[in-house]
């Protein structure tokens, strides 16, 4: 029988593989959600509430985004971040999925900083409860890919969604604990040509940094436009062009980046 390598080295693009500082430092983060709802988030937390009750969903959603800019504004101030935005970021409403990199834990707060949108959560999400229940609040939907059943009510609950919202996705799938844009996962590109829905690309540098560093970075974000899926004779010609965007657009954003 042969035996492991144990010397073989742990990948550095996975959770397991950050060290316990960075770690403990995530967890702060998102348990900080609590005291926020209960402080500064207050006022947005029960405005939404009480549009809740009443019915009214789309001020409920606006009182939530507002709430969950808070908690980037405040992970933004205790980490001394400077955020810079290489030009104006002006997503439509509704109707669209809109396309980021997803790097490590920090996206979240910061995507709800500068592009105030719902997200399409993996099911995951549901085991962090004060931030599952924000999100769903927010108007946030969670894709549920366990099954050919789930992943046929989570289609149905985003098409109908979207007549009302945007949806931030992270389209390579998973956290990727790298700057470099990963190869696009097919199934929010399919879903995106199968039901037509348009793809704004929002894409951020220097999340990284917080790996090593855990004050005093520098973050970039930068809108590149809407692509129309109906322009696309197939679901794999809108992915290689997408990426490409994706891929030229980070590029280019960090070379900025680097010059302020």
């Amino acid at each position: 029988m042969k035996s492991k390598n144990l010397d073989t080295p742990q990948s550095e693009f996975t959770w397991e593989a950050q060290s316990l500082r960075y770690k403990a430092f995530i967890a702060n983060v998102y348990l900080k959600t609590l005291p926020l709802m209960l402080t500064r988030a207050l006022p947005k937390l029960v405005n939404g509430v009480y549009y809740s009750a009443k019915g009214d969903k789309e001020k409920r959603i606006e009182a939530f985004l507002e709430g969950s800019k808070i908690w980037g504004d405040s992970v933004r101030k205790n980490t001394k971040t400077n955020l810079l935005s290489a030009n104006e970021i002006s997503i439509p409403k509704s109707g669209h999925l809109v396309f980021s990199n997803h790097v490590n834990e920090m996206d979240f707060p910061f995507d709800c900083y500068f592009i105030q949108k719902p997200y399409l959560a993996n099911q995951v999400i549901k085991s962090t409860l004060f931030a599952y229940w924000w999100m769903k609040a927010m108007g946030s939907e969670v894709f549920d890919n366990r099954n050919t059943m789930s992943i046929s009510i989570s289609v149905r609950n985003l098409i109908r969604g979207s007549k009302d919202n945007s949806y931030i996705v992270y389209p390579e799938g998973r956290n990727t604990y790298r700057e470099e844009i990963q190869p696009l996962k097919k199934g929010m590109l399919k879903l995106a040509f199968d039901h037509k829905l348009p793809i704004a690309i929002v894409l951020k540098s220097g999340i990284t940094s917080f790996q090593k560093k855990l004050k005093g970075n520098k973050i970039a974000y930068k809108y590149f436009g809407v692509v129309q899926p109906t322009e696309f004779e197939n679901w794999e010609k809108l992915r290689d062009h997408i990426q490409k965007i994706m891929t030229d657009g980070k590029l280019e954003l960090d070379a900025w980046l680097e010059k302020q």
